[in-house]
């Protein structure tokens, strides 16, 4: 019960700056530095510093996401928002590599979360993320 609590109340303070963020990457607002710096900031108060998440490989992110050999929801939960935001940032730059990268990790992170973090009122449905990367990633 009390992770659930936390879970929500991340939600509810990490929300706003993921649903501005989704904005004006899909919406096309935004410069690349303003997308960049915004992604950058966003991480760092979620917890985590983007540039090293990037640099991961996909068992290292895993390892990031857990402790003590469990997975964190709402940390795999924020990382792959994140990222998934990232991924569609690289494509509208067209930079292919980075943002199948990105959203690889993304999709990879969503699984992690499965059916226990779709559960949870106010994350959205992993099955819409993961069916979202993967448009996405056949877009490239």
């Amino acid at each position: 019960m009390h992770q659930r609590d936390f879970i929500l109340r991340m939600i509810e303070q990490f929300g706003q700056l993921l649903i501005g963020l989704r904005k004006m990457i899909v919406g096309g607002g935004g410069d690349r530095e303003e997308v960049e710096s915004a992604l950058q900031k966003g991480s760092q108060e979620m917890g985590f510093d983007l540039d090293l998440v990037r640099g991961f490989s996909l068992d290292s992110l895993v390892m990031l996401a857990g402790s003590g050999g469990e997975i964190q929801v709402d940390r795999a939960w924020l990382m792959a928002e994140v990222l998934l935001l990232d991924g569609l940032q690289a494509a509208r730059l067209g930079v292919a590599d980075t943002a199948r990268d990105s959203l690889t990790k993304a999709r990879a992170l969503y699984e992690l979360v499965g059916p226990e973090g779709a559960m949870l009122v106010g994350i959205p449905e992993i099955k819409e993320r993961v069916a979202e990367i993967d448009q996405a990633l056949r877009s490239l």
